[in-house]
């Protein structure tokens, strides 16, 4: 077996243990994997969660697409990989505020996949 190879089953085997780790109990864990992320990476999430958490401390407007955009574009990724993060993050009870908010921004039409963090003062 090659170095390509073994490093391509490497990367299989990692896939499947990703796919094992229960994202309800370790979400952001299973992110990491699943995203093949490093810990520059999930730094670099951590960094732009923290700057809005900041604004949302200062209660200025924030435009959330813009938050949308810096991840998308930080990580070049698509929408629903944002909501991926965005629900790993809040199931990890991180950035809670942020989560929330976020998800809010979508009110009246706000995605099914976030109606476990706007409804969650509705029980």
């Amino acid at each position: 077996m090659n170095l390509e190879e073994k490093v391509n089953l490497l990367q299989y085997h990692v896939t499947l243990l990703a796919n094992c780790i229960d994202s309800d109990e370790h979400p952001v864990e299973n992110l990491i994997l699943t995203m093949n992320w490093n810990e520059e990476q999930i730094e670099k999430a951590h960094d732009i969660f923290q700057k809005y958490d900041e604004l949302i401390d200062l209660k200025s407007d924030i435009v959330w697409s813009r938050f949308e955009h810096e991840l998308r574009d930080q990580f070049s990724i698509g929408y629903q990989t944002v909501k991926r993060i965005v629900l790993a993050f809040y199931r990890n009870h991180q950035w809670v505020d942020v989560c929330y908010q976020y998800a809010m921004s979508f009110e009246p039409t706000t995605p099914i996949e976030f109606h476990q963090i706007t409804r969650r003062n509705n029980f």
